[in-house]
């Protein structure tokens, strides 16, 4: 996986090369990768960046940076259907993932995968498709077929709550609470950029939490502050967090 320094090189060039009048698709980005890439779009307004996730409410997305304004955008992104017999057999995210994974395939062409009551589906840069309907075959023992759909598909966001007794709505605080870690580890992936809140980078352990804010740290999840309620005898803040299922 590409570092993040690297990406953060790499959308500079891109920068670079829409001010030479050239235009870049990027693959599917995370919510780091995203927080980088707009970061630096704000400090060129010139410029037009456009995404899509090809799902509805995707998480990843695909970007496009140019030089001109742009309505009929083709991201190049394809919806398919895993089609397994469900009798027999059970996927999840993680087994779908690792199974697009050891064919080979960059994360980045990958973007969001949805499980839900109609089936399963995932989003895929239009650039590899021959290669999956050739080389996908299987999640885990599972035979699977795949078939290319044309209808929405919604990523359904769903949060798991709980309610806390904090003493501050410090980042670091919140934190360490919503993911289940130490403060001073919390502290150390904010300190070390791996933490954005509503895809900005913050890197302030001290920064103060609003009320509806979307925290994400890289490689554990997202968690979002849902209510902000009294204080306690104790003086501390009532407080319920949404972790990210």
């Amino acid at each position: 996986m590409e570092s993040l320094d690297n990406f953060k090189k790499r959308c500079e060039s891109i920068i670079d090369k829409a001010y030479q009048g050239g235009v870049t698709l990027l693959g599917f980005l995370d919510d780091a990768e995203i927080g980088i890439l707009e970061a630096l779009i704000r400090k060129h307004p010139s410029l037009y960046l456009y995404s899509d996730g090809g799902i509805i409410n995707s998480d990843r997305k695909r970007y496009l940076l140019t030089p001109y304004e742009d309505t009929n955008i083709d991201f190049k992104i394809c919806i398919y259907e895993i089609i397994y017999n469900k009798k027999y057999y059970e996927i999840n995210h993680r087994s779908i993932l690792g199974s697009l994974m050891s064919l080979g395939i960059k994360r980045e062409c990958i973007g969001d995968i949805v499980i839900n009551e109609q089936g399963a589906y995932f989003a895929a840069t239009k650039e590899i498709s021959p290669f999956l309907l050739n080389e996908f075959k299987g999640v885990g023992k599972a035979i699977i077929e795949l078939k290319e759909v044309n209808y929405d598909v919604y990523n359904i966001i769903k949060y798991e709550s709980k309610t806390y007794f904090l003493s501050s709505l410090r980042l670091d605080s919140v934190i360490a609470e919503g993911f289940k870690m130490s403060r001073s580890e919390a502290q150390e992936m904010i300190t070390n950029g791996l933490v954005y809140i509503n895809h900005i980078l913050c890197q302030n352990n001290s920064n103060i939490v609003k009320l509806e804010d979307i925290i994400s740290v890289r490689h554990k999840g997202k968690i979002k502050l849902m209510e902000i309620g009294g204080n306690s005898k104790s003086g501390r803040i009532a407080v319920t967090i949404g972790r990210r299922i």
